[in-house]
Formats: structure tokens, C-alpha cells, sequence
């Protein structure tokens, strides 16, 4: 099948109905996180040749894909760890409740034969126990938040850095930057505006 710019022959890879997991793979791979894989190692999985690979990552696979893929990595880290946490909350809420309901059972019975003594001691545990369940609950219910500052991260870095020197280099661009960034509600700092952007 030819190209559609005439170029030949289409990457085999655009074709491949697993195209999204080797484009994770290579991403991960590069980046020496798990699921990852070599270049070597996706070539010799699917027969090609590692040049193939290589081209591909080259022609096919920019820096917003890998940012994509870098991003949708760290948040399901996040959310499975917020998962494990949200199930531990549960195991002891649920521990909590059994062992108040068997305490509740315990005072019904010593009052049934007429044991104060016991029935008291018992209602104590009942209230201890209740206690620490609404302790846990209180502590557990927290949400958790995560924040993300973009304008510390080093793709923005560079990216201000690039708009500055687009703009020392074509001081007409300025003006129109600062605009657009307004307008889409970008945060434009004091420095930015100073030196460039």
C-alpha cells in the first residue's frame, strides 16, 4: 500500500491493530518505566526490523504523545494507590462494625440473665469501640487531592524559553502571544511579560 505523500510503502506499525500499545511501549521503554519495552525487543515481537521501530518513533511519535502517555501513567499510579487505600478503609470499617455488632449481642444476652455487672463492662468495650470507628472514619474520610503545577514542569520551561526567543527574534509577535495567552486564560507572570513574553 503506497502513502498517501508517495513516499512508497506505509509503516507497517500505522497498520498494526496494536499500534496504541506499541506506542506505549516504546514511550515506556524510553523512559525505563514498567511496560516498557526496547526498540529491539517490539521489532523482534512483531518481526520487523529494528530500523523500522526507529523511523517510526522518529516520524510518528511526537512530544505531546509522550506527554499523554507519561501523564495517563503517573494518574493510574495515583488512582490505584487512592483504590488500595479507599479498600484498607473499608476492611477496618467493616472489622469495626462486626465487632460492635458481636458486643451489641454480648449485652443483650448478660441482660436477658440479668448480669449488670458484665453488661456494664460490655457496654464500655461497645463504647471504646464505637469510638475508635468514629475516630477511623473521621481520619479516613479525608479525600485526597492531588495538584499538578504546570508552571514548574519542564516541558513549560522550555516552552516559555522557545516563546521568549521567538520573540527577541520577532519582536511583532509579542503582542499578539500575550493576547492569545490571555484569552485562553494561560497565566502570564510579571517575568514573562518582562523579558520577552
Amino acid at each position: 500500500m503506497a502513502d498517501p505523500k508517495g513516499r512508497g510503502r506505509r509503516n507497517t506499525i500505522l497498520l498494526h491493530p496494536e499500534r496504541k500499545t506499541i506506542i506505549k511501549q516504546i514511550i515506556l521503554g524510553e523512559n525505563n518505566l514498567p511496560g516498557g519495552m526496547t526498540k529491539a525487543a517490539i521489532s523482534k515481537r512483531l518481526g520487523l526490523h529494528p530500523d523500522t521501530l526507529v523511523r517510526f518513533r522518529k516520524e510518528h511519535i511526537d512530544e505531546e504523545m509522550v506527554r499523554a502517555v507519561l501523564a495517563d501513567v503517573r494518574l493510574s499510579k495515583i488512582e490505584g494507590d487512592t483504590a488500595i487505600l479507599n479498600e484498607d478503609r473499608l476492611d477496618v470499617g467493616r472489622t469495626y462494625e462486626s465487632l460492635a455488632a458481636r458486643v451489641e449481642k454480648l449485652i443483650s444476652r448478660a441482660e436477658e440473665n440479668e448480669d449488670d455487672a458484665f453488661a456494664l463492662s460490655a457496654m464500655e468495650g461497645l463504647r471504646k469501640i464505637l469510638r475508635d470507628i468514629s475516630t477511623m472514619h473521621g481520619r479516613m474520610s479525608t479525600n485526597l487531592t492531588v495538584s499538578v503545577n504546570l508552571s514548574q514542569s519542564p516541558e513549560w520551561v522550555q516552552l516559555r524559553n522557545i516563546l521568549q526567543q521567538v520573540c527577541m527574534e520577532v519582536p511583532a509577535a509579542r503582542e499578539p502571544l500575550l493576547r492569545l495567552m490571555r484569552q485562553n486564560v494561560l497565566s502570564v507572570t510579571k517575568e514573562d511579560a518582562g523579558i520577552g513574553i
